[in-house]
């Protein structure tokens, strides 16, 4: 009888240990998972602000908007011009407005991956006109 309940024991014993590095092995595949995912939206995120960037001095030295959001291959939708990128979007807004003084031109970049907003990257310019006195 005694070697019954020893066996019996040990096999409880072997049941809990397997039990917990299951239980173990379920937490850190979770934790993987997490963490993959983080660096995915990390990776979309530096590439998306930098590609911002890159647009919004272009933009900022550009006369032709237009032109330089089709060379980055840009195409026109609604008023704005989309670009899907690896793992992310990018949106350009374009806003002008004339003044007697010359043309305040405002642009806003907009990151997007998944219907959340990554980045949102403002510029303005203001182009004067000519003063005859």
């Amino acid at each position: 009888m005694k070697n019954g309940s020893r066996s019996n024991a040990l096999l409880v014993e072997l049941l809990l240990v397997i039990f917990f590095f299951m239980i173990s092995a379920a937490i850190l595949v979770q934790v993987f998972a997490d963490a993959k995912q983080k660096s995915a939206v990390a990776k979309a995120t530096n590439a998306s602000m930098l590609d911002a960037q890159n647009i919004a001095e272009d933009l900022y030295a550009s006369e032709d908007p237009d032109a330089v959001l089709a060379s980055y291959g840009f195409t026109a939708e609604d008023g704005s011009w989309v670009l899907e990128k690896d793992g992310y979007l990018l949106k350009v807004t374009l806003q002008a407005e004339t003044t007697e003084t010359g043309e305040l031109r405002t642009y806003e970049i907009s990151g997007v991956r998944k219907g959340n907003t990554l980045l949102t990257l403002p510029s303005t310019r203001f182009i004067p006109k000519e003063v005859i006195p």
